[in-house]
């Protein structure tokens, strides 16, 4: 396995690239250590002492009673420099740029729906800024009303993933670095930030989403062609630095025995390991997996608390039946119910992001492909979805799309007990039926029938997930679980 980073490091990481890509200006305050504590999951102690360090570096200065200062770096480096810096991440950045557009659309409408843009902690700010444009703080105000959006918009992976946005795209050095930039993209439309806001507080979904779509498809072409001229006029700059996107919800709380739990998890869901089968040894899953004996039987004892196996002395571990009386006591445990709730809004979010992505994938589809995935849509006792997931993911030439499609999945193998096991016999088939259906468009060419069928699966998962949650463990957090409607 990876090797586990500390809540301090990612926390110290991005807070300091927000620093450093000047999404916050010297002069201006850091968020509070409370809000940083529900941004990032974790205690104010590891916050306080990121403070400490940032504050080490010059970075920032503290002041009693006062919210930590940013400062002014005496390093600053030349232009020529972060020119040069920009050009060997251009492709990257482009990546970045083309998954925003893709993805965002549908995400902030669907935020947009569910509270009042005028009284987001921003809007003042960003409206101010839409009508005096830089001197406001530019693009700043604006972006945060963004944040608000989606942090308020009932799904924390949303505003959490805006976030991994703002740390690859190098949005500062485009705007106020990069004359070329702000006269492509902002002709003809002298506030751009007026725009999205006046798009946002729109009331018809499906017009949001189609202007907000082609708004950042003309951004992302602006980028590119930035990046064109700016390759052109900086000679002898053609070395690519493979800058990996970065987004692990799981952050802080991914640790190895949690990671052994939720791949055994997604097995048994799957049915790998089907029910009356036994898991391998522990010696042998200590190997697969790289870790000690004591992090097994610690993953081991986890799933046996809820319900998925049994350990039998001198015959191993063996996959049993769930028990929903033992998942209705975990689910009064304040730590499983916070799990349950992430996975709720991972389907939610998988609903959202799915239907771009399989859009892009399915045209690159071959026929010899479309004929294995037959061979395995028939396959009898297994989960069409996941084959279909795997089909689309493989198609994925976006990295960071690639990467958010990945750790949203990863999120979702915690919860397949609550998708497969209740009423299995009537969920899995018509489930199954609905992969099915989606596959037929997808080899008849309707790649756009295809898209939505299979965002229909996953939306047929939530609706279903969510009413069993509330109706057979009471689990009244689920109620308020909206579900995204096609745009």
């Amino acid at each position: 396995m990876k090797p586990q980073e500390t809540k301090f490091e990612f926390v110290y990481k991005e807070i300091k690239q927000c620093i450093l890509d000047g999404q916050i200006l010297p002069g201006n305050s850091l968020p509070s250590s409370r809000a940083f504590c529900d941004q990032f999951h974790v205690s104010r102690y590891t916050i306080n002492h990121v403070f400490d360090a940032l504050r080490q570096e010059g970075l920032i200065e503290i002041q009693p009673r006062l919210a930590p200062r940013v400062v002014s770096r005496q390093d600053a480096p030349d232009p020529s420099d972060t020119i040069t810096e920009i050009l060997k991440q251009k492709d990257s950045i482009l990546q970045v740029y083309q998954t925003y557009a893709l993805i965002m659309p549908s995400i902030q409408v669907f935020a947009s729906q569910a509270c009042d843009i005028e009284i987001m902690p921003h809007y003042k700010q960003a409206m101010k800024a839409a009508r005096l444009g830089l001197s406001a703080g530019g693009w700043r105000p604006p972006s945060n009303l963004g944040y608000d959006i989606l942090r308020i918009g009932g799904n924390s992976l949303f505003s959490e993933l805006y976030s991994a946005f703002g740390l690859y795209n190098k949005l500062t050095f485009f705007t106020e670095e990069c004359p070329y930039f702000s006269q492509h993209f902002l002709q003809g439309s002298p506030s751009v930030a007026g725009d999205i806001i006046e798009i946002l507080k729109g009331t018809d979904p499906s017009v949001k989403c189609e202007r907000l779509t082609e708004m950042y498809q003309r951004l992302t072409d602006s980028i590119e062609s930035t990046l064109h001229y700016l390759s052109e006029v900086t000679p002898g700059c053609t070395e690519q630095a493979n800058v990996l996107f970065s987004w692990n919800p799981m952050r802080g709380q991914d640790y190895y025995h949690s990671k052994i739990v939720d791949d055994l998890n997604r097995k048994i869901g799957l049915g790998e390991y089907a029910v009356g089968t036994y898991l391998p040894y522990e010696k042998q899953l200590a190997a697969r997996y790289g870790v000690s004996l004591s992090t097994v039987r610690k993953a081991l004892s986890e799933l046996e608390q809820r319900g998925f196996v049994k350990t039998l002395n001198g015959k191993g571990t063996i996959v049993i039946e769930p028990d929903d009386t033992g998942v209705h006591q975990l689910m009064l445990n304040s730590g499983y119910a916070e799990k349950a709730l992430r996975y709720l809004h991972a389907l939610q979010l998988m609903v959202l992001i799915i239907y771009p992505a399989a859009l892009a994938a399915a045209p690159r589809f071959t026929k010899e492909e479309l004929d294995r995935l037959e061979e395995k849509l028939a396959s009898p006792g297994s989960v069409y979805i996941a084959d279909i997931y795997e089909a689309i993911l493989k198609h994925t030439t976006l990295d960071p799309l690639s990467v958010i499609l990945s750790e949203t999945c990863r999120l979702l193998d915690w919860g397949h007990h609550f998708t497969y096991y209740p009423s299995k016999k009537h969920s899995v088939p018509r489930l199954n039926r609905q992969v099915m259906k989606a596959f037929q468009q997808l080899k008849e060419g309707n790649v756009s029938s295809f898209a939505e069928g299979v965002a229909d699966c996953y939306r047929y998962m939530l609706v279903r997930v969510k009413k069993y949650m509330v109706e057979k463990y009471k689990f009244n957090n689920a109620a308020h679980i909206r579900i995204p409607e096609r745009y």
